[in-house]
């Protein structure tokens, strides 16, 4: 073969690979997955406050000051790839341990923080596990009837046998949320703010939305929660692949949950939920359908 014939054969190759690398790799990617799956543990002090009937709603009221947690998670998904189409059903496993603390300042002020490790393991399609280290630090309080909160979480996201790295993420998160109670039911309407810095730079963005829960107890003598929730985010990345793509990426997502939470002893807990995820973008290959039902138990001991 020439030199003049190997030339074009590898341009025609890479020609045709850029469709299909777009249909591969920036959907379903690394950073979406991650962002779904990988819950701040803020949140497990929310549940807490909802379970426990706190009146302060979401803010903290621990005595101990640590905190050693652990979770698995069995989840099924309609779109293991969040591919715009082809949507691959598959099942994975996730389990997390971590250590946290946990305290109020002056009666008022809520100061938490986290280390933890994520391993995520998919049944199907194994190249899309992954462990992850994870670290969260985050303060909030109230003003008047609003709860303001700053949240910074880390994430360092490996392959299952940790010799490549495949993300590094910082999150920045202002939130404002406004809980009150109706007939027995928790509402909570959010709007948050958030920057994301992260290597690849591909990944980094700017991001806002709101959201709005709803729970309520379903027993008088049982420690069962309902609850609900739906929201709505717009992210603006700074540069996303332009070279593939060709195109600024911009998303808006609406999202929504509904789930029971059991705790049947003080230190752990079971939870069952059905979730879905759409996904419009400026780029083709990152829009996405995503249906998944969750089962998984937790536990914490303080101490």
């Amino acid at each position: 073969m020439s030199i003049e014939t190997k030339s074009l054969a590898i341009v025609l190759a890479l020609a045709s690979a850029i469709p299909a690398a777009a249909q591969t790799a920036p959907s379903g990617n690394i950073e979406e997955r991650v962002r779904r799956q990988v819950t701040p543990p803020s949140e497990r002090e929310r549940v807490d406050a909802l379970m426990t009937g706190d009146t302060d709603l979401l803010l903290l009221q621990k005595t101990k000051l640590f905190n050693l947690h652990a979770s698995a998670d069995f989840t099924t998904t309609s779109n293991a790839f969040l591919s715009p189409s082809n949507a691959v059903p598959d099942s994975f496993a996730q389990s997390q341990i971590g250590l946290g603390m946990a305290t109020r300042i002056a009666g008022k002020v809520n100061v938490f923080a986290d280390v933890g490790v994520v391993a995520v393991r998919y049944f199907n399609n194994g190249s899309l596990g992954y462990n992850a280290l994870t670290g969260v630090a985050g303060v909030s309080a109230p003003l008047g009837p609003v709860v303001v909160g700053a949240i910074y979480q880390a994430s360092i996201v490996y392959t299952p046998d940790f010799k490549d790295r495949q993300l590094t993420s910082h999150r920045f998160r202002l939130t404002a949320s406004v809980p009150f109670r109706v007939q027995g039911i928790t509402v909570e309407p959010m709007i948050y703010g958030e920057r994301a810095i992260a290597h690849p730079s591909d990944y980094m963005a700017w991001s806002g939305g709101g959201s709005i829960t709803l729970s309520a107890p379903l027993s008088r003598t049982k420690p069962i929660l309902a609850f609900g929730s739906v929201g709505y985010d717009h992210r603006d990345f700074d540069r996303y692949f332009p070279d593939l793509l060709g195109v600024d990426r911009r998303d808006d997502g609406v999202n929504g949950q509904i789930g029971l939470i059991w705790r049947p002893v003080n230190w752990g807990e079971v939870r069952a939920s059905y979730s879905f995820g759409y996904n419009h973008s400026t780029s083709d290959v990152n829009g996405y359908n995503a249906h998944s039902g969750i089962i998984g138990v937790s536990a914490a001991r303080r101490f």
